[in-house]
């Protein structure tokens, strides 16, 4: 049976608690991480993942991973919480391999519906050869 997985990339601790709070009892596999190095050490071989990385906490360690897990085929998809700063990025960060590029200004209510629907995509992924052939948000 498939596990949801959800992975949070953050310094401090924002998104993470509010996601928590969001899916409150839903059996979900959470965990965060407060470095890159940390999130290497969190994915699971094989299995298909959700990332959600604040750019606050390092744009181009993010960026960097991201074109990093493309280039490696790391059975993960990213979303990254930018701002009114970091907006010019969003297309960089799509090209590097970025599933979803949104704005803090999102809240968690927001960040939680996008969540659900790529971990229902990782559950069709999971079901099917190819996990990357389900579209995109």
């Amino acid at each position: 049976m498939f596990a949801p997985h959800l992975l949070i990339f953050e310094k401090t601790p924002r998104w993470g608690p509010e996601l928590k709070r969001h899916f409150l009892g839903s059996g979900l596999d959470f965990r965060s991480a407060r470095s890159i190095a940390e999130i290497g050490r969190l994915l699971t071989v094989g299995r298909e993942c959700l990332l959600v990385m604040d750019l606050q906490a390092g744009t181009g360690e993010c960026l960097r991973f991201v074109a990093q897990a493309r280039q490696t085929r790391l059975c993960v998809r990213t979303l990254l919480i930018g701002s009114a700063q970091t907006r010019e990025l969003e297309w960089v960060a799509r090209e590097l391999g970025a599933d979803h590029f949104v704005e803090e200004e999102i809240g968690g209510s927001g960040l939680a519906h996008l969540c659900r629907l790529y971990l229902e995509q990782c559950r069709t992924a999971a079901s099917s050869s190819d996990g990357r052939s389900v579209s995109a948000v």
